[in-house]
Protein backbone atom coordinates (compact mmCIF):
# COMPACT_ATOMS: atom_id res chain seq x y z
CA UNK A 1 0.00 0.00 0.00
CA UNK A 2 2.67 2.32 0.80
CA UNK A 3 4.21 2.00 -2.67
CA UNK A 4 0.88 2.60 -4.39
CA UNK A 5 0.42 5.82 -2.47
CA UNK A 6 3.81 7.04 -3.54
CA UNK A 7 3.03 6.36 -7.19
CA UNK A 8 -0.24 8.21 -7.05
CA UNK A 9 1.23 11.32 -5.52
CA UNK A 10 4.58 11.52 -7.42
CA UNK A 11 5.21 13.52 -10.57
CA UNK A 12 5.93 10.52 -12.71
CA UNK A 13 2.92 8.54 -11.63
CA UNK A 14 1.90 6.26 -14.45
CA UNK A 15 -1.64 5.58 -15.39
CA UNK A 16 -3.20 2.22 -15.31
CA UNK A 17 -2.07 1.81 -18.94
CA UNK A 18 1.53 2.70 -18.27
CA UNK A 19 1.41 6.20 -19.99
CA UNK A 20 2.43 9.34 -18.09
CA UNK A 21 0.04 12.33 -17.83
CA UNK A 22 0.94 15.73 -19.40
CA UNK A 23 1.81 18.47 -17.03
CA UNK A 24 1.24 22.18 -17.97
CA UNK A 25 3.83 24.56 -16.64
CA UNK A 26 3.76 28.48 -16.75
CA UNK A 27 6.86 29.92 -18.63
CA UNK A 28 8.40 33.22 -17.55
CA UNK A 29 9.76 34.36 -21.09
CA UNK A 30 7.90 34.94 -24.50
CA UNK A 31 8.33 32.42 -27.23
CA UNK A 32 10.81 32.96 -30.08
CA UNK A 33 7.98 32.37 -32.53
CA UNK A 34 6.75 35.99 -32.14
CA UNK A 35 10.03 37.48 -33.36
CA UNK A 36 9.21 36.88 -37.07
CA UNK A 37 5.89 38.78 -37.23
CA UNK A 38 7.32 41.61 -35.17
CA UNK A 39 10.29 41.99 -37.52
CA UNK A 40 7.94 41.87 -40.53
CA UNK A 41 5.78 44.61 -39.02
CA UNK A 42 8.82 46.76 -38.34
CA UNK A 43 10.12 46.31 -41.88
CA UNK A 44 6.71 47.12 -43.35
CA UNK A 45 6.43 50.24 -41.20
CA UNK A 46 9.91 51.40 -42.22
CA UNK A 47 9.13 50.79 -45.87
CA UNK A 48 5.86 52.68 -45.52
CA UNK A 49 7.63 55.60 -43.81
CA UNK A 50 10.40 55.56 -46.38
CA UNK A 51 7.89 55.53 -49.23
CA UNK A 52 5.88 58.44 -47.87
CA UNK A 53 8.96 60.39 -46.82
CA UNK A 54 10.39 60.11 -50.35
CA UNK A 55 7.08 60.84 -52.04
CA UNK A 56 6.91 64.15 -53.89
CA UNK A 57 4.22 66.82 -53.51
CA UNK A 58 0.85 66.67 -55.24
CA UNK A 59 -0.19 69.79 -57.19
CA UNK A 60 -3.46 70.75 -58.84
CA UNK A 61 -3.40 72.54 -62.17
CA UNK A 62 -6.44 74.17 -63.78
CA UNK A 63 -6.75 73.99 -67.57
CA UNK A 64 -9.51 75.06 -69.93
CA UNK A 65 -9.52 71.62 -71.55
CA UNK A 66 -7.93 68.19 -70.98
CA UNK A 67 -7.17 67.67 -74.66
CA UNK A 68 -4.24 65.26 -75.01
CA UNK A 69 -4.04 64.54 -71.24
CA UNK A 70 -4.65 61.10 -69.71
CA UNK A 71 -4.50 60.06 -66.05
CA UNK A 72 -1.74 57.59 -65.31
CA UNK A 73 0.02 58.24 -68.64
CA UNK A 74 0.66 61.95 -69.16
CA UNK A 75 4.01 63.02 -67.75
CA UNK A 76 5.28 66.28 -66.28
CA UNK A 77 8.63 67.21 -67.83
CA UNK A 78 11.27 69.87 -67.36
CA UNK A 79 13.93 70.12 -70.08
CA UNK A 80 12.65 66.79 -71.44
CA UNK A 81 13.33 65.11 -68.06
CA UNK A 82 10.37 63.41 -66.36
CA UNK A 83 9.71 64.91 -62.92
CA UNK A 84 6.15 63.74 -62.31
CA UNK A 85 2.99 62.24 -63.72
CA UNK A 86 -0.74 62.98 -63.84
CA UNK A 87 -2.75 61.03 -61.25
CA UNK A 88 -6.29 62.23 -61.95
CA UNK A 89 -8.33 64.55 -64.16
CA UNK A 90 -11.68 65.94 -62.98
CA UNK A 91 -14.26 68.43 -64.22
CA UNK A 92 -14.86 71.39 -61.97
CA UNK A 93 -16.18 74.92 -61.83
CA UNK A 94 -19.58 74.22 -63.36
CA UNK A 95 -17.98 72.29 -66.22
CA UNK A 96 -16.05 75.41 -67.25
CA UNK A 97 -12.59 73.92 -66.72
CA UNK A 98 -10.72 70.79 -65.67
CA UNK A 99 -8.53 70.17 -62.62
CA UNK A 100 -5.48 68.00 -63.13
CA UNK A 101 -3.77 66.44 -60.11
CA UNK A 102 -0.12 65.58 -60.67
CA UNK A 103 2.49 64.02 -58.41
CA UNK A 104 5.98 65.52 -58.69
CA UNK A 105 9.37 64.45 -57.40
CA UNK A 106 10.44 65.54 -53.95
CA UNK A 107 13.23 67.77 -55.32
CA UNK A 108 10.64 70.05 -56.92
CA UNK A 109 9.28 71.34 -53.58
CA UNK A 110 11.49 74.49 -53.37
CA UNK A 111 10.45 75.47 -56.92
CA UNK A 112 6.68 75.31 -56.48
CA UNK A 113 6.00 79.01 -55.91
CA UNK A 114 3.56 81.63 -57.11
CA UNK A 115 5.89 82.40 -60.03
CA UNK A 116 5.91 78.80 -61.30
CA UNK A 117 3.95 78.13 -64.50
CA UNK A 118 2.49 74.99 -66.08
CA UNK A 119 1.23 74.47 -69.63
CA UNK A 120 0.40 71.65 -72.00
CA UNK A 121 3.02 70.99 -74.68
CA UNK A 122 1.46 70.05 -78.01
CA UNK A 123 2.59 70.38 -81.61
CA UNK A 124 2.22 74.07 -82.36
CA UNK A 125 3.05 76.44 -85.20
CA UNK A 126 3.33 80.06 -84.02
CA UNK A 127 4.89 83.28 -85.27
CA UNK A 128 8.42 82.60 -86.34
CA UNK A 129 8.88 79.05 -84.97
CA UNK A 130 7.49 75.51 -84.74
CA UNK A 131 7.46 73.63 -81.41
CA UNK A 132 6.31 70.37 -79.86
CA UNK A 133 6.67 68.21 -82.94
CA UNK A 134 7.84 65.26 -80.78
CA UNK A 135 4.38 65.11 -79.16
CA UNK A 136 2.96 63.87 -82.46
CA UNK A 137 4.45 60.44 -81.57
CA UNK A 138 4.84 60.47 -77.76
CA UNK A 139 1.68 62.36 -76.90
CA UNK A 140 1.18 65.67 -75.09
CA UNK A 141 2.86 66.34 -71.75
CA UNK A 142 2.78 69.09 -69.13
CA UNK A 143 5.67 71.51 -69.17
CA UNK A 144 6.85 73.47 -66.15
CA UNK A 145 8.78 76.70 -65.70
CA UNK A 146 9.97 76.47 -62.07
CA UNK A 147 10.82 79.43 -59.90
CA UNK A 148 12.17 79.54 -56.36
CA UNK A 149 11.09 83.18 -55.90
CA UNK A 150 7.77 83.93 -54.21
CA UNK A 151 5.50 82.19 -51.76
CA UNK A 152 5.06 78.43 -51.80
CA UNK A 153 1.99 77.15 -53.64
CA UNK A 154 0.32 73.85 -54.59
CA UNK A 155 -2.58 75.08 -56.76
CA UNK A 156 -1.84 76.62 -60.15
CA UNK A 157 -3.64 77.96 -63.22
CA UNK A 158 -2.22 76.49 -66.39
CA UNK A 159 -1.21 78.77 -69.26
CA UNK A 160 -3.24 78.62 -72.44
CA UNK A 161 -0.14 79.23 -74.56
CA UNK A 162 3.41 78.07 -73.79
CA UNK A 163 5.59 80.99 -72.61
CA UNK A 164 8.05 82.33 -75.15
CA UNK A 165 10.59 83.14 -72.45
CA UNK A 166 11.24 80.84 -69.49
CA UNK A 167 13.01 81.67 -66.26
CA UNK A 168 16.20 79.84 -67.29
CA UNK A 169 16.64 81.91 -70.48
CA UNK A 170 19.67 84.20 -70.45
CA UNK A 171 18.67 87.73 -71.40
CA UNK A 172 16.50 90.67 -70.34
CA UNK A 173 12.87 91.72 -70.62
CA UNK A 174 11.94 95.26 -71.67
CA UNK A 175 8.54 96.96 -71.76
CA UNK A 176 7.36 98.95 -74.77
CA UNK A 177 4.36 101.29 -74.96
CA UNK A 178 2.51 102.25 -78.13
CA UNK A 179 -0.89 103.53 -79.22
CA UNK A 180 -1.59 100.40 -81.29
CA UNK A 181 -0.26 96.86 -81.68
CA UNK A 182 -0.33 96.62 -85.47
CA UNK A 183 0.88 93.19 -86.73
CA UNK A 184 3.00 92.19 -83.73
CA UNK A 185 2.18 88.80 -82.16
CA UNK A 186 3.62 86.72 -79.33
CA UNK A 187 6.78 85.16 -80.76
CA UNK A 188 7.36 87.89 -83.36
CA UNK A 189 11.11 88.46 -83.83
CA UNK A 190 13.12 91.34 -82.39
CA UNK A 191 15.94 92.62 -84.63
CA UNK A 192 19.17 94.50 -84.14
CA UNK A 193 20.79 95.56 -87.44
CA UNK A 194 18.50 93.05 -89.22
CA UNK A 195 19.78 90.18 -86.98
CA UNK A 196 17.23 88.36 -84.82
CA UNK A 197 18.25 88.84 -81.18
CA UNK A 198 14.98 88.21 -79.34
CA UNK A 199 11.23 87.90 -79.60
CA UNK A 200 7.98 89.33 -78.33
CA UNK A 201 7.07 87.71 -74.98
CA UNK A 202 3.59 89.15 -74.37
CA UNK A 203 1.30 92.11 -74.92
CA UNK A 204 -1.74 93.54 -73.18
CA UNK A 205 -3.97 96.58 -73.22
CA UNK A 206 -3.18 99.22 -70.62
CA UNK A 207 -5.70 99.73 -67.82
CA UNK A 208 -6.50 103.19 -69.17
CA UNK A 209 -7.23 101.73 -72.61
CA UNK A 210 -5.01 104.33 -74.27
CA UNK A 211 -1.83 102.30 -74.70
CA UNK A 212 -0.70 98.79 -75.59
CA UNK A 213 2.06 97.39 -73.38
CA UNK A 214 4.37 94.95 -75.16
CA UNK A 215 7.12 92.97 -73.44
CA UNK A 216 10.09 91.90 -75.53
CA UNK A 217 12.89 89.53 -74.55
CA UNK A 218 16.40 90.30 -75.82
CA UNK A 219 18.88 87.45 -75.55
CA UNK A 220 22.27 87.88 -73.94
CA UNK A 221 24.69 89.40 -74.79
CA UNK A 222 22.59 91.57 -77.12
CA UNK A 223 20.54 92.87 -74.18
CA UNK A 224 23.57 94.98 -73.23
CA UNK A 225 23.10 96.92 -76.46
CA UNK A 226 19.88 98.40 -75.10
CA UNK A 227 20.86 101.79 -73.66
CA UNK A 228 18.88 104.67 -72.20
CA UNK A 229 18.58 106.44 -75.58
CA UNK A 230 17.82 103.27 -77.55
CA UNK A 231 14.76 103.49 -79.80
CA UNK A 232 12.34 100.66 -80.65
CA UNK A 233 10.13 100.71 -83.74
CA UNK A 234 7.67 98.44 -85.49
CA UNK A 235 8.90 96.73 -88.67
CA UNK A 236 5.61 95.06 -89.57
CA UNK A 237 4.83 95.31 -93.28
CA UNK A 238 6.49 97.81 -95.63
CA UNK A 239 7.28 101.45 -94.78
CA UNK A 240 7.31 103.78 -97.79
CA UNK A 241 8.18 107.47 -97.73
CA UNK A 242 8.42 110.11 -100.45
CA UNK A 243 11.19 112.70 -100.22
CA UNK A 244 13.27 114.93 -102.47
CA UNK A 245 15.53 111.93 -103.14
CA UNK A 246 12.64 109.80 -104.37
CA UNK A 247 10.60 106.94 -102.93
CA UNK A 248 12.18 105.10 -99.99
CA UNK A 249 10.95 101.58 -99.11
CA UNK A 250 12.07 100.02 -95.83
CA UNK A 251 11.50 96.43 -94.66
CA UNK A 252 13.75 94.27 -92.45
CA UNK A 253 12.99 90.79 -93.73
CA UNK A 254 10.37 88.62 -95.37
CA UNK A 255 9.52 87.22 -91.91
CA UNK A 256 8.70 90.66 -90.55
CA UNK A 257 6.69 91.36 -93.70
CA UNK A 258 4.52 88.31 -93.02
CA UNK A 259 4.32 88.04 -89.22
CA UNK A 260 5.55 91.43 -88.03
CA UNK A 261 8.45 92.27 -85.77
CA UNK A 262 10.25 94.92 -83.73
CA UNK A 263 13.70 96.45 -84.27
CA UNK A 264 15.86 98.62 -82.04
CA UNK A 265 18.99 100.72 -82.33
CA UNK A 266 20.65 103.73 -80.72
CA UNK A 267 20.83 106.76 -83.09
CA UNK A 268 24.34 107.81 -84.01
CA UNK A 269 23.55 111.45 -83.26
CA UNK A 270 22.69 110.66 -79.63
CA UNK A 271 24.78 109.52 -76.72
CA UNK A 272 23.96 105.92 -75.67
CA UNK A 273 23.08 107.13 -72.19
CA UNK A 274 24.44 104.12 -70.29
CA UNK A 275 23.02 100.70 -69.41
CA UNK A 276 19.43 100.25 -68.25
CA UNK A 277 17.79 97.96 -65.74
CA UNK A 278 15.56 95.09 -66.81
CA UNK A 279 11.92 96.08 -67.26
CA UNK A 280 12.62 99.66 -68.34
CA UNK A 281 9.78 101.22 -70.35
CA UNK A 282 10.51 102.48 -73.87
CA UNK A 283 8.29 104.08 -76.51
CA UNK A 284 7.45 101.86 -79.49
CA UNK A 285 7.38 103.97 -82.67
CA UNK A 286 5.11 102.97 -85.56
CA UNK A 287 8.05 102.84 -88.00
CA UNK A 288 11.68 103.90 -88.37
CA UNK A 289 10.76 107.22 -89.96
CA UNK A 290 8.83 108.15 -86.80
CA UNK A 291 12.01 107.74 -84.70
CA UNK A 292 13.55 110.70 -86.51
CA UNK A 293 10.81 112.98 -85.26
CA UNK A 294 11.51 114.69 -81.92
CA UNK A 295 9.68 113.64 -78.78
CA UNK A 296 7.30 116.49 -78.06
CA UNK A 297 5.61 117.55 -74.89
CA UNK A 298 2.38 119.49 -74.43
CA UNK A 299 2.55 122.59 -76.65
CA UNK A 300 0.57 125.80 -76.98
CA UNK A 301 -3.05 125.11 -77.89
CA UNK A 302 -5.27 127.51 -79.82
CA UNK A 303 -8.82 127.45 -81.10
CA UNK A 304 -9.43 128.47 -84.71
CA UNK A 305 -12.73 129.22 -86.42
CA UNK A 306 -13.07 129.33 -90.19
CA UNK A 307 -16.11 130.62 -92.04
CA UNK A 308 -15.29 128.46 -95.06
CA UNK A 309 -15.64 124.71 -95.57
CA UNK A 310 -13.06 122.59 -93.77
CA UNK A 311 -13.56 119.57 -96.04
CA UNK A 312 -10.20 117.80 -96.27
CA UNK A 313 -8.99 118.94 -92.84
CA UNK A 314 -8.74 116.04 -90.41
CA UNK A 315 -7.31 115.21 -87.02
CA UNK A 316 -3.54 114.91 -87.21
CA UNK A 317 -3.15 117.34 -90.12
CA UNK A 318 0.05 119.41 -89.83
CA UNK A 319 0.31 123.00 -88.72
CA UNK A 320 3.04 124.65 -90.80
CA UNK A 321 4.91 127.92 -91.00
CA UNK A 322 6.11 128.46 -94.57
CA UNK A 323 6.30 124.72 -95.18
CA UNK A 324 7.91 123.75 -91.85
CA UNK A 325 5.83 121.65 -89.47
CA UNK A 326 5.48 123.27 -86.06
CA UNK A 327 2.37 121.50 -84.75
CA UNK A 328 -0.69 119.48 -85.61
CA UNK A 329 -4.48 119.58 -85.60
CA UNK A 330 -5.91 117.94 -82.47
CA UNK A 331 -9.64 118.09 -83.20
CA UNK A 332 -12.20 119.27 -85.75
CA UNK A 333 -15.87 119.31 -84.82
CA UNK A 334 -19.19 121.00 -85.55
CA UNK A 335 -20.89 123.16 -82.90
CA UNK A 336 -24.45 124.36 -83.52
CA UNK A 337 -25.83 127.18 -81.38
CA UNK A 338 -29.55 126.49 -80.85
CA UNK A 339 -30.29 130.03 -79.63
CA UNK A 340 -28.89 131.79 -82.67
CA UNK A 341 -29.27 128.84 -85.08
CA UNK A 342 -25.66 129.45 -86.12
CA UNK A 343 -23.18 126.67 -86.86
CA UNK A 344 -19.53 126.96 -85.92
CA UNK A 345 -16.59 124.73 -86.80
CA UNK A 346 -13.89 125.13 -84.13
CA UNK A 347 -10.49 123.64 -84.99
CA UNK A 348 -8.16 122.84 -82.08
CA UNK A 349 -4.45 123.03 -82.92
CA UNK A 350 -1.27 122.56 -80.91
CA UNK A 351 1.98 124.38 -81.66
CA UNK A 352 5.16 122.88 -80.19
CA UNK A 353 7.85 125.38 -79.18
CA UNK A 354 10.41 122.54 -79.38
CA UNK A 355 10.11 122.71 -83.17
CA UNK A 356 10.96 126.42 -83.25
CA UNK A 357 14.41 127.78 -82.53
CA UNK A 358 14.12 131.19 -80.87
CA UNK A 359 17.05 133.62 -80.99
CA UNK A 360 17.66 136.85 -79.15
CA UNK A 361 16.57 137.81 -75.68
CA UNK A 362 12.94 137.08 -74.98
CA UNK A 363 10.93 139.94 -73.56
CA UNK A 364 7.64 139.43 -71.78
CA UNK A 365 5.56 136.34 -71.15
CA UNK A 366 4.39 133.68 -73.57
CA UNK A 367 1.10 135.54 -74.05
CA UNK A 368 2.90 138.77 -74.87
CA UNK A 369 5.13 136.94 -77.38
CA UNK A 370 2.15 135.50 -79.27
CA UNK A 371 0.25 138.79 -79.08
CA UNK A 372 3.25 140.61 -80.52
CA UNK A 373 3.39 138.24 -83.48
CA UNK A 374 -0.35 138.65 -84.08
CA UNK A 375 0.10 142.43 -83.99
CA UNK A 376 2.70 142.07 -86.76
CA UNK A 377 0.14 140.27 -88.91
CA UNK A 378 0.52 136.56 -88.08
CA UNK A 379 -2.72 134.73 -88.92
CA UNK A 380 -3.93 131.16 -89.35
CA UNK A 381 -5.17 130.09 -92.77
CA UNK A 382 -6.42 126.90 -94.39
CA UNK A 383 -4.08 125.78 -97.16
CA UNK A 384 -4.01 122.89 -99.62
CA UNK A 385 -1.62 120.17 -98.52
CA UNK A 386 -2.10 117.70 -101.36
CA UNK A 387 -3.56 118.54 -104.74
CA UNK A 388 -4.31 114.89 -105.55
CA UNK A 389 -6.20 113.99 -102.35
CA UNK A 390 -7.50 117.46 -101.50
CA UNK A 391 -6.13 117.26 -97.95
CA UNK A 392 -5.88 120.56 -96.11
CA UNK A 393 -3.50 121.85 -93.47
CA UNK A 394 -3.31 124.91 -91.22
CA UNK A 395 -0.70 127.47 -92.20
CA UNK A 396 0.65 130.23 -89.96
CA UNK A 397 2.33 133.21 -91.60
CA UNK A 398 2.62 136.99 -91.47
CA UNK A 399 0.14 139.03 -93.54
CA UNK A 400 0.97 142.74 -93.09
CA UNK A 401 -2.20 143.82 -94.92
CA UNK A 402 -4.46 141.78 -92.63
CA UNK A 403 -7.04 143.61 -90.55
CA UNK A 404 -5.99 144.34 -86.95
CA UNK A 405 -6.84 141.49 -84.56
CA UNK A 406 -5.94 140.09 -81.14
CA UNK A 407 -5.91 136.71 -79.44
CA UNK A 408 -8.95 136.12 -77.24
CA UNK A 409 -7.60 134.77 -73.94
CA UNK A 410 -10.96 134.80 -72.13
CA UNK A 411 -11.92 131.16 -72.84
CA UNK A 412 -10.34 127.94 -71.59
CA UNK A 413 -8.49 127.72 -74.92
CA UNK A 414 -7.22 130.96 -76.52
CA UNK A 415 -8.97 131.88 -79.79
CA UNK A 416 -6.48 132.69 -82.55
CA UNK A 417 -7.40 135.05 -85.45
CA UNK A 418 -7.77 133.59 -88.94
CA UNK A 419 -8.01 134.85 -92.51
CA UNK A 420 -9.71 133.29 -95.56
CA UNK A 421 -7.68 131.10 -97.86
CA UNK A 422 -6.65 132.46 -101.31
CA UNK A 423 -9.29 130.31 -102.96
CA UNK A 424 -11.95 131.75 -100.70
CA UNK A 425 -10.76 135.29 -101.47
CA UNK A 426 -10.94 134.48 -105.19
CA UNK A 427 -14.42 133.05 -104.72
CA UNK A 428 -15.48 136.17 -102.80
CA UNK A 429 -14.10 138.44 -105.55
CA UNK A 430 -15.88 136.44 -108.23
CA UNK A 431 -19.10 136.57 -106.27
CA UNK A 432 -18.79 140.35 -105.93
CA UNK A 433 -18.16 140.62 -109.66
CA UNK A 434 -21.15 138.41 -110.44
CA UNK A 435 -23.33 140.41 -108.06
CA UNK A 436 -22.29 143.69 -109.67
CA UNK A 437 -22.76 142.22 -113.10
CA UNK A 438 -26.22 141.00 -112.23
CA UNK A 439 -27.15 144.46 -110.92
CA UNK A 440 -26.20 146.17 -114.20
CA UNK A 441 -29.01 146.98 -116.80
CA UNK A 442 -27.67 144.61 -119.42
CA UNK A 443 -30.81 144.81 -121.59
CA UNK A 444 -30.66 148.58 -121.76
CA UNK A 445 -26.91 148.49 -122.47
CA UNK A 446 -27.53 145.96 -125.26
CA UNK A 447 -30.22 148.13 -126.80
CA UNK A 448 -27.98 151.22 -126.69
CA UNK A 449 -25.14 149.23 -128.24
CA UNK A 450 -27.35 148.08 -131.11
CA UNK A 451 -28.43 151.67 -131.76
CA UNK A 452 -24.81 152.84 -131.77
CA UNK A 453 -23.81 150.14 -134.25
CA UNK A 454 -26.63 151.15 -136.55
CA UNK A 455 -25.50 154.80 -136.48
CA UNK A 456 -21.91 153.79 -137.18
CA UNK A 457 -23.07 151.71 -140.14
CA UNK A 458 -24.95 154.72 -141.64
CA UNK A 459 -21.92 156.95 -141.07
CA UNK A 460 -19.65 154.39 -142.82
CA UNK A 461 -21.88 154.32 -145.87
CA UNK A 462 -21.90 158.11 -146.16
CA UNK A 463 -18.11 158.23 -145.81
CA UNK A 464 -17.71 155.69 -148.57
CA UNK A 465 -19.79 157.80 -150.95
CA UNK A 466 -18.05 161.14 -150.24
CA UNK A 467 -14.44 160.18 -149.57
CA UNK A 468 -13.87 157.20 -151.86
CA UNK A 469 -12.72 159.28 -155.01
CA UNK A 470 -10.15 161.30 -153.05
CA UNK A 471 -8.92 158.11 -151.29
CA UNK A 472 -8.36 156.42 -154.68
CA UNK A 473 -6.42 159.47 -155.98
CA UNK A 474 -4.21 159.48 -152.87
CA UNK A 475 -3.37 155.83 -153.30
CA UNK A 476 -2.47 156.38 -156.98
CA UNK A 477 -0.08 159.23 -156.11
CA UNK A 478 1.57 157.12 -153.44
CA UNK A 479 2.12 154.33 -155.99
CA UNK A 480 3.91 156.73 -158.36
CA UNK A 481 6.15 158.01 -155.57
CA UNK A 482 7.17 154.49 -154.65
CA UNK A 483 7.98 153.65 -158.27
CA UNK A 484 10.23 156.72 -158.54
CA UNK A 485 12.06 155.79 -155.36
CA UNK A 486 12.55 152.25 -156.63
CA UNK A 487 14.15 153.49 -159.88
CA UNK A 488 16.46 155.70 -157.85
CA UNK A 489 17.89 152.93 -155.72
CA UNK A 490 17.97 150.20 -158.39
CA UNK A 491 21.44 148.45 -158.75
CA UNK A 492 22.00 149.66 -162.37
CA UNK A 493 20.80 153.23 -161.84
CA UNK A 494 23.16 156.26 -162.18
CA UNK A 495 22.73 157.15 -158.52
CA UNK A 496 23.74 153.68 -157.45
CA UNK A 497 26.87 153.70 -159.67
CA UNK A 498 27.96 157.13 -158.37
CA UNK A 499 27.38 155.97 -154.81
CA UNK A 500 29.63 152.93 -155.31
CA UNK A 501 32.39 155.13 -156.85
CA UNK A 502 32.22 157.50 -153.91
CA UNK A 503 32.58 154.61 -151.50
CA UNK A 504 35.71 153.32 -153.31
CA UNK A 505 37.33 156.78 -153.22
CA UNK A 506 36.59 157.07 -149.51
CA UNK A 507 38.28 153.69 -148.98
CA UNK A 508 41.44 154.87 -150.87
CA UNK A 509 41.57 158.07 -148.86
CA UNK A 510 41.27 156.12 -145.59
CA UNK A 511 44.16 153.86 -146.66
CA UNK A 512 46.38 156.87 -147.48
CA UNK A 513 45.63 158.42 -144.12
CA UNK A 514 46.55 155.13 -142.38
CA UNK A 515 49.94 155.05 -144.25
CA UNK A 516 50.60 158.66 -143.26
CA UNK A 517 49.91 157.85 -139.66
CA UNK A 518 52.33 154.91 -139.74
CA UNK A 519 55.03 157.13 -141.38
CA UNK A 520 54.67 159.80 -138.75
CA UNK A 521 54.76 157.21 -135.98
CA UNK A 522 58.09 155.87 -137.30
CA UNK A 523 59.64 159.23 -138.45
CA UNK A 524 57.96 162.14 -136.68
CA UNK A 525 60.87 164.46 -137.86
CA UNK A 526 59.60 164.15 -141.43
CA UNK A 527 57.04 166.83 -140.59
CA UNK A 528 60.02 169.30 -140.41
CA UNK A 529 62.56 167.87 -142.82
CA UNK A 530 60.21 166.41 -145.41
CA UNK A 531 60.38 163.03 -147.02
CA UNK A 532 63.92 161.80 -147.74
CA UNK A 533 64.84 160.89 -151.24
CA UNK A 534 66.13 157.49 -152.08
CA UNK A 535 69.89 157.17 -151.41
CA UNK A 536 70.08 160.15 -149.03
Amino acid sequence: MAEGERNSDGPNTASSGGVRDAVIEQRSRPSIVWIIPIVAALVGGWLTYHTFSQRGPAVTITFATAEGLEAGKTKVKYKDVEIGSVESIELAGGLSHVVVTARLVKESIPYLTENTHFWVVRAQVSAGHVSGLSTLFSGAYIGIDPSHEGESRRAFEGLDVPPVVTSDADGSLFTLRSSELRSVEVGSPVYFHSIKVGQVASYELDESGLFVTTKVFVMAPHDKRVQRNTQFWNVSGVDMSLSAEGVEIDTVSLTSLLIGGIAFDTPSNLEPGGPVEEGRIFALYKNRIATREPVLGVGNRFLLEFEQSVGGLSKGAPVQFRGIKIGEVLDVKLVFDLETATPRIPVLIEVHPELIEFTGQEEGTRKERWQKMVARGMRAQLQTGNLLTGQLLVGLDFYPDASPAEIDWSGPVPRYPTIPSPIEELKAGLMQFVNRLSSMPLEQIGANLNQTLKELSVLGESLNEEMMPSLVATLTEAERTLASADSLIAPDSDASVELKRLLFELADAAQAIRRLAEQLEEHPESLLRGKKEAGQ
